[in-house]
């Protein structure tokens, strides 16, 4: 429950060094570069400090990727290796322009080819379209009363172009569909040629030009003619991928090789964009977790003797404008749910991680509102072929698989499957019989949760040396004995208990001395406790805050009863089905027409009723308990990774 601690850390020394360090830094996958401006406060210093914001290793990176594009087959997966100091920006641009200078022809080549080919294609395509009509290609092209426009766009996009086509001077006519693309011929009128042009431009309009086609076509026999230039251009095509496979195969160990050294150049600058140089020296700086620090002042020291190292922690930085990441340090069960926060927002740094606490109350609330073990089961089987299809994520599969297997346990403790309470004996309760003992551990379970989130908001308090408001507040330990006291109270006059006259009082004392302690909060903070720095709000305020508090008990209080009320829902509606497919039971064909029902009832409940309880968990979880202590936004701790998908830097705490 707690988030990783950050440092900030600045090295300077010469360039040589920076490369090997930041290449560590890739590998580990912990450091997220920070723009210098924001460390240099001084203005002289920061007008001498220049940066480096393109990556050298990008354009070499796409030349060698080529040979695997001519060739025909997918770029391979990088692996880290080893670099020494002779691999440099100049000896890589030295082997990549002996290896690419024969792969940039032979992909000259390929584009004119396949370019060539497509209008040779299109030419084919509007030959055959327009036999039997009264166009003609020549005629066309030379637009001498109209304007043409042939080509093609999607499907979708020519959707687009007819509807907002109907006040424009166009004409469209649709010759054929192939392969999810709409061929047109559009006219228009002289004079209109830019606007229909800008039109055809919103629609991504891939045009060919009817001047181009026509003189594809001349000649005898102009249609077998071109079929003949396309079938040259393919064997063409096909002759520089062979060449290119050729290629590859003599020397791939050596390509790949070289592709991983470039993969990795460029990640290494990735970490390194950020860096400024100052008289010669290069400073790189950015955040670590600090379970990373000692491993890199080792790699440091062995790898850059030269370069100085300057580490501050969190609490020394004071600069305007830099906000300290976050990492959740949590394990893998509840990590699963620090998704589940980060929808709500993500905890700012410094400040209480809920995941774990998340996790255990929202299988709670889920269990509670959907218990059935029926139901339960063909929400866990939905979201293991959810996961294995990649329709889910897998970190929001993990929650739904608990979700689905505490109602499964939930269902046992009420004796249901599928809506059924006579097939196996409640091992707790009956929510159809036993309504009154529901209620009551609901409302007990959000005493617990509003409960729970005072105590957070104290600890809060207390992290921050603001023991006024840990002490006296609506939401610290005043608000928490108020809140205690009239649940109490609450308790005893719905049950009708018995208690001594004299305790009653003293309860009403309670309450009425918790109310002034918080009305007087920062006069108290002031004068008890010598809390200068107290915001001292007025008297009127606090008044106020006090009302909204105790509104919130027992708003807060009362939004539990929902855990009970949607169980009791669950168990009417699973009835509402079977008796529907008891009532078509005596109708002709009505076994088959019963077990429809329950299929597609049952299926109903599990998604209609499934989401709802979800949404009402969450609502708990963001409304009723985050409400009393949790502020959020933070920012994402986002390292630059050896993968360029941005993979989450897990902390090695973590891990075990």
């Amino acid at each position: 429950m707690a988030v990783m601690k950050m440092v900030a850390l600045t090295m300077i020394g010469p360039d040589s060094e920076m490369e090997p360090v930041a290449r560590q830094m890739v590998l580990t996958g912990g450091f997220q570069p920070l723009p210098l401006d924001l460390l240099v406060n001084d203005r002289n210093l920061r007008s001498k400090v220049t940066t480096e914001t393109e990556n050298p290793y990008d354009e070499l990176l796409a030349k060698v990727s080529t040979v695997w594009k001519v060739a025909g087959e997918m770029i391979p997966d990088p692996s880290p290796v080893t670099l020494t100091k002779e691999f440099t920006l100049t000896s890589a641009r030295k082997k990549v322009e002996q290896t690419s200078k024969r792969l940039e022809v032979w992909e000259k080549r390929r584009l004119v080819l396949t370019e060539e080919e497509e209008l040779l294609s299109a030419t084919k395509l509007f030959v055959e379209a327009l036999k039997g009509t009264e166009f003609g290609t020549e005629e066309l092209a030379e637009g001498t009363f109209m304007v043409p426009f042939f080509g093609r766009l999607s499907n979708e996009n020519y959707q687009r172009l007819t509807d907002s086509s109907e006040e424009s001077p166009i004409a469209i006519n649709e010759l054929t569909v192939v392969n999810g693309n709409t061929w047109v011929l559009v006219l228009t009128v002289k004079g209109y040629e830019e606007s229909a042009q800008k039109l055809l431009e919103a629609v991504y309009f891939k045009e060919f030009p009817l001047k181009n086609i026509a003189a594809q076509l001349k000649g005898e026999g102009p249609l077998a003619l071109v079929n003949k230039r396309i079938a040259n251009h393919q064997r063409a095509i096909k002759g520089l991928a062979k060449a290119a496979k050729d290629m590859l195969r003599e020397h791939r160990s050596d390509y790949e090789l070289l592709y991983s050294q470039l993969y990795t150049m460029q990640r290494v600058y990735d970490v390194c964009k950020g860096r400024g140089e100052v008289s010669g020296m290069f400073v790189l700086s950015g955040w670590i977790p600090v379970d990373t620090l000692a491993n890199i002042k080792k790699t440091i020291e062995t790898e850059a003797p030269m370069t100085t190292v300057m580490i501050e922690e969190t609490k020394d930085i004071s600069y305007s404008g830099i906000r300290v990441p976050t990492l959740l340090q949590n394990s893998p069960f509840f990590r699963a749910f620090q998704d589940i926060v980060s929808m709500y927002s993500l905890p700012s740094y410094g400040e209480i991680d809920p995941s774990p606490i998340v996790a255990i109350s929202f299988i709670l609330f889920f269990g509670f509102m959907f218990g059935d073990i029926g139901h339960g089961l063909m929400i866990f089987l939905g979201s293991v072929f959810m996961v294995k299809r990649g329709m889910m994520k897998r970190s929001f599969g993990q929650v739904i698989k608990s979700a689905a297997v505490s109602s499964m346990v939930f269902g046992a403790l009420y004796g249901s499957i599928f809506g059924m309470e006579n097939i196996i004996p409640a091992l707790w309760l009956s929510p159809m019989h036993d309504t009154n003992k529901l209620l009551i551990v609901a409302i007990c379970l959000g005493v617990f949760m509003i409960s729970l989130g005072l105590i957070l908001n104290m600890i809060k308090q207390y992290r921050a040396r603001d023991f006024g408001r840990l002490l006296f507040d609506g939401q610290g330990m005043a608000g928490l004995m108020l809140y205690w006291t009239m649940a109490a109270l609450a308790a005893i006059y719905m049950t009708g208990t018995k208690i001594p006259e004299i305790a009653a009082d003293i309860m009403w004392a309670g309450i009425g001395i918790m109310m002034l302690l918080m009305i007087f909060r920062d006069i108290l903070a002031r004068y008890l406790l010598h809390q200068k720095d107290s915001e001292g709000e007025s008297v009127v305020l606090n008044l106020f805050e006090i009302m909204h508090s105790l509104m919130s008990f027992v708003s807060n209080t009362a939004s539990f009863v929902r855990l009970a009320a949607f169980a009791l829902n669950h168990v009417g509606l699973s009835m509402a089905v079977i008796m529907l497919s008891e009532m078509v039971h005596s109708l002709p064909g009505g076994i088959v027409m019963k077990g429809i029902i329950l299929i597609i009832g049952n299926i109903v409940i599990v998604c209609l009723e499934g989401l709802i309880v979800f949404i009402q968990t969450l609502r708990l979880e963001y409304y009723e308990f985050f409400g009393k202590f949790y502020k959020g936004g933070g920012s994402e701790f986002k390292p630059v990774s050896w993968k360029k998908d941005g993979s989450k830097y897990v902390a090695p705490a973590a891990q075990k």
